[in-house]
C-alpha cells in the first residue's frame, strides 16, 4: 500500500510559530553571510599591500589593488600575468610569516625573492580554478632578508570570468589565520561544501520517494533541482577537478541554467498551476540550454543572456505567487514566496558580478539563499511524508488487525484446539466470555449459554487444585500485552479426567477494555505418553544399574582371575609336578596375597588416587622385605595429577608390582629405586623402577612377566621401555596426555 501523498499537501498551514522561526533561522543566515567580511580585517600587527606592478601582455604599468585585469592584459584562450610588489623589512624576521590573499582569478602562485612559495592548488595553473578559494601561505624564515624584499604572484588568467588581484596582507601565520582566513574558509569553502552535501542527500531522497510514488512528479523536479545546485556549488568549492577543466566549466555552468528550470517547476507544482505546456517549455530549456552552452564552448556572454532570460522568468512568477499565496492566506506559501523574493534579488546580485558591476572581492550570495530555500523546502517534504507514512502504516495495522481478527474467528471452528475470548470492561469486577469455540465447548463438557452468561461455571468441572489460578485469573484485570499459560486437570461431566492446558494474550482496546485470546489444548495424551516414557525410563535405568553391577561382577572376577587367580593355579600345577620345594610356599602366598591387595585397595574404594594406593603398596612391601633382599627407595612426586579410573590404577600397580618382583627375586641386586612423577607442564606421567642387580637376562629366560609389563602399559595408554643401565636394569613406563585419559574415564 503506496503513501497516497499529493503536492497540494504542501501547502497546509503551519502554525504562525514554525513560519517565525523560519524567518528567524534565514535572518541569522544572511547576518552571518554578511558578517564575514569583517573577519578579512587586518591586524594591527599586519602588514597590507595596497599597491602593485601589473606585468602583462599590455606592458608594466602601476596598479591599485583589489585590481581587475583588463582584455589587453592576457590572452583570450589563457596566459599568464605577474603583479609585483615590494615589502621593506628593517631586519629578517624571527618567526614565520604568512601571506594572505583573499581571492587571486583564475589562479596563482607566489613567489618571494624569485623562490617559488607554492600556488593555490597542486598542479599546473592552467588546470586550476582558485578563484573562489582564499589563500594563506606559510613562508620560510630563508627566503626573507632585511632590506627590500620582492613579493610576486604569477596569475593565470582568461576570459571566460572576471581576473585579478585582491589585497595582500602580510603577517604572523597564526595572527593572519585566526583573524583573516579562518573565517572566510570557512564560510566559502566549508559551509558551502556542506551545503552540497545536503543538497545532494534530499535530491536523492526526494528522487527515490518519486520512483516509490510514481506519480508526484513534484519529488521529481525537486530531487533534479537539488543534484543540479549540488553540482553547481562544486564551482565554488573544487579548486583542482578531476576531470578536464573544459568539462568541469560546463558542467557547473550548465547546471545552474538546469536547476532553474527544475526549481520553476517545483515551485508551480507546489502552487498547484502546472500545466502540461509549462512543463514541456521548461523542460525544453532545462535540456537544450547547456547542450547549446556545449556547443558555443561555454561562451560567457550567451551564458549570461541566459541566466538573465531565467531572472526575467523568475521576477514574473513571483509577482503571480505573491498574489497565489495572499489568496491562498497559508503562511507555508508566504514563507516560501519570501525565500523566493530574496532569491530573485541575490540573482540579480549574482548577475551583475558575472558582467563586473561589482566590487571583485564580493560574494556570490545566490548559493546560499538557493540552498537555504532547499533545505526549507527538503524538510517540509520529509516532514510531510514522513506524516504520512505513519498514517498509512497505522491504518494498515489497523486493516491487518481486524482482518486477522475476522480470519481468526472465521476458522476459529475448524482447528483441533478451543479458543477463546474474555474481555475485562473499566469498572466491572470480573472478566467474562465473548466467544467460546465449539472445540472449546467440546472438551470442557460445558454448555456456550452458561459460559457467557456465567463464567464461573468452568470452576465446576475444575480440579481443586486450579481454583485458586482460576479465582485470580477471571477476577485480576491484565496488563496490556500481558501473557498468561497454565496446565490443570478438567473433569468434564460424563467423561474421564483431561490435562489441558491454555496460552492466552492480552491486548488493550480503545475504551480502556482488556481483551485476552487464548487457546485451550487437550494434553490427556500428551501427558499419559509422558507417564509411560517416565516409566519405560525408569525400568531401562533400572536394567542398566542391573548391566553395570553384573559387568563391574565379571570384571572383578576377572581381575581376580587373571591376578592370584592364575597365580594359585599355577602353584598348585608347579606342587603336583613337585617343581615347588616346601620352603618356597611362603613366598608363593605372600605375592598371591599382594596381588589380591590390589584388587580389593583399588577396586574396592570408588575415589582412590594413584598416589594412595602406591603408599599402601610401599607399606606392605616395607613389611614384607624388612631385614631382607635389597634395599627399597621409594621416590613420589605427584602433585597435581588428576584422578584416574582404578582400572587404569590397578594395571599401574601390577606393572609396578611385577618390576619389583623380579627385581626382588631375579636380579641379585643390593638396591631397588622406584620413581613416581607427574609433569604437569607437559601432562605426562612417569613410573620407574630401576636395580643394581645383574642385568638384563637373554629373551629366552625372560619367561612371561616382560609381555605382561607390556601389555598393562598399553591398557594404560602409555610407552613401556626396558633399559639396560649396567648394571642393573630400568623398568619405565611413560602415560603422555594423562589429563585427557582421566576426562575420557570419568565420563
Amino acid at each position: 500500500m503506496l503513501v497516497n501523498f499529493k503536492a497540494s499537501d504542501l501547502a497546509k498551514p503551519l502554525t504562525l510559530r514554525r513560519g517565525v522561526y523560519a524567518a528567524v533561522l534565514l535572518l541569522m543566515s544572511w547576518l552571518c553571510i554578511f558578517l564575514y567580511k569583517d573577519a578579512s580585517a587586518s591586524s594591527s600587527k599586519d602588514w597590507v599591500i595596497n599597491q602593485a606592478e601589473l606585468n602583462g601582455l599590455a606592458g608594466r604599468r602601476a596598479v591599485q589593488l583589489p585590481d581587475v585585469l583588463e582584455a589587453q592584459d592576457f590572452l583570450p584562450q589563457g596566459s599568464r600575468v605577474r603583479y609585483r610588489m615590494i615589502v621593506q623589512l628593517p631586519q629578517a624576521p624571527q618567526t614565520p610569516l604568512g601571506i594572505f590573499v583573499s581571492k587571486m582569478s583564475l589562479s596563482g602562485a607566489l613567489y618571494i625573492n624569485g623562490q617559488y612559495i607554492n600556488s593555490c592548488d597542486q598542479g599546473r595553473l592552467e588546470q586550476l580554478r582558485c578563484l573562489h578559494k582564499p589563500n594563506l601561505f606559510s613562508t620560510p624564515l630563508s627566503v626573507w632578508q632585511a632590506g627590500d624584499n620582492v613579493i610576486e604572484f604569477e596569475i593565470y588568467a582568461n576570459a571566460r570570468q572576471t581576473n585579478g588581484l585582491s589585497p595582500v596582507q602580510i603577517g604572523e601565520v597564526e595572527d593572519l589565520y585566526q583573524n583573516s582566513y579562518r573565517l572566510i574558509q570557512w564560510f566559502k569553502i566549508e559551509f558551502l561544501a556542506g551545503l552540497g552535501w545536503i543538497s545532494a542527500v534530499f535530491g536523492l531522497l526526494s528522487l527515490a520517494v518519486y520512483f516509490i510514488l510514481r506519480k508526484e512528479l513534484a519529488y521529481l523536479w525537486f530531487g533534479l533541482c537539488c543534484l543540479a545546485h549540488a553540482i553547481g556549488l562544486l564551482n565554488l568549492t573544487v579548486s583542482r577537478p578531476v576531470i578536464s577543466v573544459e568539462a568541469f566549466i560546463w558542467l557547473v555552468f550548465t547546471s545552474r541554467l538546469f536547476a532553474t528550470p527544475m526549481a520553476v517547476l517545483t515551485m508551480l507544482s507546489l502552487f498547484e498551476k502546472l500545466q502540461r505546456w509549462m512543463i514541456v517549455a521548461l523542460l525544453s530549456l532545462a535540456i537544450f540550454g547547456p547542450i547549446i552552452i556545449g556547443l558555443s564552448g561555454v561562451y560567457r556572454p550567451l551564458f549570461l543572456f541566459l541566466l538573465l532570460v531565467f531572472l526575467i522568468s523568475g521576477v514574473t512568477l513571483v509577482v503571480s505567487a505573491i498574489r497565489w499565496a495572499l489568496q491562498s492566506r497559508s503562511p507555508m506559501k508566504i514563507i516560501t514566496i519570501g525565500m523566493s523574493l530574496v532569491l530573485v534579488f541575490s540573482g540579480i546580485f549574482d548577475w551583475l558580478r558575472l558582467v563586473g558591476r561589482t566590487e571583485f572581492e564580493g560574494t556570490f550570495f545566490f548559493p546560499y539563499s538557493y540552498s537555504a530555500m532547499l533545505v526549507t523546502l527538503g524538510t517540509l517534504l520529509i516532514r510531510n511524508l514522513a506524516t504520512s507514512l505513519k498514517q498509512s502504516r497505522e491504518d494498515r495495522a489497523q486493516l491487518q488487525r481486524r482482518a486477522a481478527e475476522r480470519m481468526a474467528y472465521e476458522v476459529t471452528e475448524n482447528i483441533p484446539v478451543g479458543t477463546y475470548t474474555l474481555i475485562y470492561r473499566p469498572g466491572a469486577r470480573r472478566g467474562e466470555f465473548l466467544f467460546v469455540s465449539q472445540r472449546f465447548l467440546e472438551l470442557t463438557g460445558l454448555l456456550r449459554k452458561d459460559l457467557l452468561a456465567d463464567p464461573n461455571c468452568f470452576l465446576e468441572i475444575l480440579h481443586v487444585d486450579a481454583w485458586a489460578n482460576w479465582n485470580q485469573f477471571i477476577t485480576t484485570r491484565p496488563a496490556d500485552r500481558e501473557k498468561y499459560s497454565r496446565e490443570f486437570r478438567i473433569f468434564p461431566p460424563g467423561a474421564e479426567m483431561r490435562w489441558v492446558s491454555t496460552e492466552a494474550v492480552s491486548r488493550a482496546l480503545p475504551d480502556g477494555s482488556i481483551v485476552i485470546e487464548g487457546v485451550l489444548v487437550d494434553q490427556t495424551d500428551v501427558v499419559k505418553s509422558k507417564e509411560e516414557s517416565e516409566r519405560i525410563r525408569a525400568e531401562l535405568l533400572s536394567q542398566q544399574i542391573e548391566q553395570s553391577r553384573m559387568k563391574e561382577r565379571e570384571q572383578l572376577l576377572r581381575d581376580m582371575h587373571d591376578g592370584f587367580g592364575s597365580q594359585l593355579a599355577g602353584v598348585r600345577m608347579m606342587a603336583e609336578k613337585g617343581r615347588i620345594r616346601p620352603e618356597q610356599f611362603p613366598e608363593f602366598l605372600r605375592e598371591i596375597t599382594a596381588d589380591l591387595h590390589l584388587v580389593v585397595d583399588t577396586l574396592g574404594q570408588l575415589h582412590i588416587t594413584l598416589e594412595e594406593a602406591l603408599v599402601d603398596m610401599h607399606h606392605r612391601l616395607e613389611r614384607r622385605f624388612a631385614g631382607s633382599g635389597p634395599q627399597l627407595h621409594w621416590q613420589m612426586s605427584l602433585t597435581g595429577l588428576p584422578p584416574l579410573a582404578p582400572r587404569k590404577i590397578l594395571q599401574a600397580l601390577r606393572l609396578v608390582q611385577e618390576a619389583l618382583n623380579n627385581a626382588f627375586k631375579h636380579a641379585h641386586a643390593q638396591h631397588v629405586w622406584f620413581r613416581a612423577q607427574f609433569d604437569v607442564e607437559n601432562d605426562v606421567l612417569t613410573l620407574s623402577v630401576r636395580d643394581d642387580g645383574q642385568g638384563m637376562l637373554p629373551p629366552a629366560a625372560r619367561g612371561r612377566g616382560l609381555s605382561n609389563m607390556q601389555y598393562r602399559a598399553r591398557e594404560m595408554g602409555g610407552e613401556f621401555q626396558l633399559i639396560d643401565k649396567r648394571p642393573g636394569v630400568e623398568i619405565l613406563l611413560k602415560v603422555p596426555n594423562i589429563s585427557a585419559l582421566a576426562h575420557q574415564d570419568s565420563k
